[in-house]
């Protein structure tokens, strides 16, 4: 068996990116025996999603390619059905505000400068209890889990709007304070929230390394070493779950206030062109 298919066949592993993908919208790289490789958001003609053991052996194998990484949505939805689904922005119900650190693993030190720059000012914040960290390959992601958000604000504000302010809000309070360690260290704080971004799901393989995405708490920052994406021993914190509802809403009221929400939401113009998604489920429906 390849390291893939060890990784993927461990029951703990199953289960814990079952649990993350439930409600999200997942894509999958594929390698061949040349190592080449493929990349899939959609199987027969529906969106990719993974809720049930099920469905997680339905992705294992495609047309001689194994699989080897994994990559869920921001977004959580209300259903995921069809194609129309993942792009009606109505149907998302929740959305957890991503940072991506992206660096190299050589410096991983001065990409944790960085997430811990951007953990102590969502502190500073009040939201404390609803974050967590992922190392993937090359970099880190800091995430505000998509619950820290109460109903009530949820009422008023669209879930996606909440999450790209909140990105934008932080990275432009700490753009200053981070440019040095950003040059000395080649990384780079993207704002990738959007309607379709995806992210490297916890406890995947990188697509290139031989690497596990784990995550991991803030109180151990300090103590994360590269040995913990090390297949199979790596470590992991499956406390990724744990957040306090409505934690983030003065972040999300201050953030709005000052950034908007989502710049491509907000304009919306006349198309002499048929959209883009449109275009894709027009041609995913060709039989």
């Amino acid at each position: 068996m390849s390291l893939a298919e060890r990784h993927y066949s461990r029951p703990d592993v199953q289960d814990e990116i079952i649990d993350f993908c439930r409600g999200r919208w997942v894509a999958v790289h594929y390698r061949g025996l040349g190592g080449d490789m493929i990349f899939r958001r959609y199987m027969h003609g529906r969106p990719l999603r993974i809720d049930t053991a099920i469905s997680f052996s339905e992705i294992l194998k495609l047309n001689g390619y194994s699989l080897r990484s994994i990559y869920a949505s921001a977004n959580v939805y209300w259903r995921i059905k069809g194609i129309e689904d993942v792009y009606d922005l109505s149907n998302i119900r929740l959305c957890s505000p991503v940072w991506d650190i992206d660096g190299e693993l050589e410096n991983w030190r001065l990409t944790l400068r960085v997430a811990e720059e951007i953990v102590s000012f969502l502190n500073d914040m009040g939201v404390e209890e609803s974050l967590f960290l992922k190392w993937s390959g090359n970099g880190c992601h800091v995430h505000i889990h998509e619950g820290a958000f109460s109903d009530g604000l949820l009422r008023k504000h669209h879930p996606l709007d909440l999450a790209y302010a909140i990105v934008e809000f932080v990275n432009s309070r700490l753009h200053n304070r981070l440019l040095e360690i950003l040059v000395k260290g080649r990384i780079k704080i993207e704002n990738r929230v959007d309607p379709a971004r995806v992210f490297t799901c916890p406890l995947s393989l990188h697509r290139e390394l031989d690497v596990v995405c784990v995550c991991f708490r803030q109180n151990e920052i300090s103590k994360f070493n590269p040995e913990w994406i090390e297949p199979p021993g790596f470590h992991h914190d499956p406390s990724w779950r744990d957040h306090v509802r409505g934690e983030a809403d003065d972040l999300a009221v201050e953030a709005l206030n000052a950034i908007g929400g989502y710049p491509l939401k907000r304009r919306r113009r006349r198309r002499k062109t048929i959209p883009l998604d449109k275009q894709i489920i027009k041609w995913l429906r060709k039989d």
